[in-house]
């Protein structure tokens, strides 16, 4: 009696199973032939890297609204912790995640380590380096991500904002657009 059973059960997943591409990038989900994103999160409950899959463009292309420019610099919302938003500069040079020294004491991170960093001026300072639980931008959903934090006396020199740098999108191909940024999966 249980291969007749095996049979229909092969037969039926077969007969479910479509054409799809692999990943081009963490999370949960897969894209069907036809650039469908489907969300897999209920089968991998700890994946670090999480996908919004609601409003991502066509393509799997994630787009991020860009709220101004400060000095030709897009500022976007970053929301920390699922429930702490920032606005932040969008900084194509960083190689991480700069927030201020306030935004650290309201998310509540604890620093475990210091490094030295060289900000754009070539001037170095030194940095707190914390985690948070999450950090999202437009539909882009991380998990625990390291920031660095910087010390309350740039936080003038920021004018309240941090930097987004590349721990958020450095797997990806990003364009810059008049009043979005998009990030598109490398292939």
């Amino acid at each position: 009696m249980k291969k007749p059973i095996n049979a229909i059960i092969l037969i039926a997943c077969t007969a479910l199973i479509t054409p799809a591409t692999a990943q081009e990038r963490e999370g949960c989900f897969l894209v069907d032939s036809k650039g469908t994103l489907i969300n897999l999160r209920h089968l991998c409950p700890d994946n670090s890297q999480e996908v919004d899959i609601q409003g991502i463009a066509e393509g799997g292309v994630f787009e991020v609204p860009i709220k101004r420019k400060e000095a030709g610099i897009a500022v976007v919302d970053v929301t920390f912790n699922e429930n702490k938003t920032y606005e932040m500069l969008f900084d194509t040079g960083a190689s991480g995640i700069l927030i201020t020294s306030k935004a650290a004491e309201e998310l509540g991170v604890r620093i475990f380590d210091t490094a030295t960093s060289t900000i754009a001026s070539g001037e170095e300072m030194e940095v707190g380096i914390g985690t948070v639980s999450s950090v999202k931008v437009g539909n882009l959903i991380l998990g625990e991500t390291p920031v660095a934090i910087a010390p309350a006396t740039a936080d003038e020199g920021l004018k309240g904002m941090g930097l987004l740098g590349q721990t958020v999108y450095g797997d990806y191909d990003v364009t810059i657009k008049e009043n979005v940024i998009q990030f598109k999966p490398r292939s």
